[in-house]
């Protein structure tokens, strides 16, 4: 069994467990750096493992062996969180829930649609009963819930992210992976080929012009001796406010392109001494710290927000083309003239296959109800129309090269990232006290 299966495999569990049921023990089965790995939430895993392919071919104690390892790596993990002073916003945590919660109603939505009906409530009102009847537990209980095992989450991201940073496999690395593990990565099912246009909803001009003399006006600020985080808690319109602009620590090629070069240009302490743009708005920069491979910044955020006649005008656009558009190379043509998603106009807006169940929430209503060859009508999507074309519909699917190149990318990295996290945690390993305190 190569390691790649055990990489895929293992990125269900945290959906499965939504629906486990909640037979079991209390008690601690290990501490880790002063963390507990509390024996529930070891059984709990353990069970979601032996559903996987991998773990229904192991022995009950390499299971469990396994199952234990992997919570310990995680605390090992975690115990990095305080040392590097990683902070993850509520913000954050709860567009993962509602994301979270999205995905269980589109993955029942069937029965879901069933219940709803049969006792003639909501939707949402069947998903409570539901899970109260299936986990004994609320909605409201879900939710918090999943927002500690999302918080978890996130940080344990913003680890892998400070230590390990972008892995970007090249064209041959991708090619000789896929040969390797090509029996090891699964199928699609119900799929959908989709192609898209975006076109984004910019603000005026005037009112780009109208911020960046806000932000010149604190930089003048800046100039006669403010302090910058008292300016930022006050004028940033970013969650970073709160920490006075502190933006943490990031690898080089994470950040904004026109952010990173401008903050090149800096030396420690130091703020830029003019405003710099990015899609979100004006930004003031600074620079707090330097690591080799990295940089510590701040910034202070002034957004320019689009006006309602700018939006107007980018739905009229979006609704002409639409009506427009009849075949594959009208779409194709047009997503290359008109598309501003840089990753995928140049490809005449395709976007490649998609799992139904593993869609973005936002892509799933658009899709629905079309059929092969259709297009959308326009949707709005952070802050961009968007015009979706369905290109083809399977039932099963193997991945290949040609066609699913990006993914099979994004699944290369994973698994270098992977090794390369090995190496990192067999050192911090060493680095923590490890008490394993369960001997069944």
């Amino acid at each position: 069994m190569t390691k790649v299966v055990k990489f895929l495999s293992l990125v269900g569990l945290f959906a499965a467990s939504l629906w486990a049921a909640p037979a079991l023990m209390e008690g601690v089965a290990a501490v880790v750096d002063g963390k507990p790995i509390m024996r529930s939430e070891f059984l709990n895993f353990l069970y979601q493992f032996q559903e996987t392919p991998e773990g229904a071919a192991m022995t009950e104690q390499q299971q469990k062996d396994y199952a234990l390892e992997q919570l310990i790596d995680e605390k090992v993990l975690l115990s990095r969180i305080d040392r590097d002073s990683i902070v993850v916003t509520d913000a954050e945590v709860e567009q993962r829930v509602d994301d979270q919660i999205e995905r269980i109603k589109i993955g029942n939505k069937a029965r879901l649609s069933a219940y709803a009906a049969q006792h003639g409530i909501s939707e949402n009102e069947a998903l409570a009963r539901l899970i109260y009847q299936e986990q004994g537990i609320t909605m409201t209980q879900l939710r918090d819930r999943l927002s500690k095992d999302f918080r978890n989450h996130i940080e344990l991201m913003k680890v892998r992210q400070r230590h390990i940073g972008a892995i970007n496999p090249t064209k041959k690395e991708v090619e000789t992976f896929f040969k390797e593990h090509k029996d090891s990565i699964p199928p699609q099912y119900n799929c959908v080929l989709l192609s898209h246009i975006q076109m984004t909803i910019h603000p005026d001009s005037l009112i780009v012009d109208s911020v960046r003399k806000v932000a010149e006006t604190l930089i003048d600020s800046l100039n006669l001796g403010m302090n910058f985080e008292i300016l930022a808690k006050k004028h940033s319109q970013d969650t970073s406010a709160a920490k006075g602009g502190d933006l943490g620590y990031f690898k080089r090629g994470l950040l904004e392109p026109a952010f990173e070069r401008a903050l090149d240009k800096l030396k420690n302490g130091q703020y830029s001494a003019t405003p710099v743009r990015t899609d979100l708005g004006w930004h003031i920069v600074r620079v707090l710290g330097r690591k080799e491979d990295g940089v510590r910044s701040a910034h202070i955020l002034l957004r320019t927000v689009p006006t309602a006649a700018d939006t107007a005008a980018v739905i009229q656009r979006a609704d002409s083309l639409q009506k427009a558009l009849k075949t594959k190379e009208d779409f194709s043509a047009a997503a290359k003239k008109f598309s501003e998603d840089k990753s995928s106009n140049f490809q005449g807006g395709l976007l490649g296959w998609y799992q139904r169940s593993e869609m973005e929430p936002a892509y799933v209503a658009p899709v629905a109800g079309l059929n092969v060859g259709e297009v959308s009508e326009p949707v709005l999507i952070d802050g961009a129309y968007h015009l979706f074309r369905l290109d083809d519909s399977r039932q099963i699917r193997e991945l290949n090269l040609e066609e699913d190149y990006g993914r099979i990318e994004a699944i290369t990295a994973d698994y270098m990232e992977n090794e390369k996290l090995k190496a990192l945690l067999k050192k911090w390993r060493q680095e923590v006290h490890v008490d394993i305190r369960m001997m069944e």
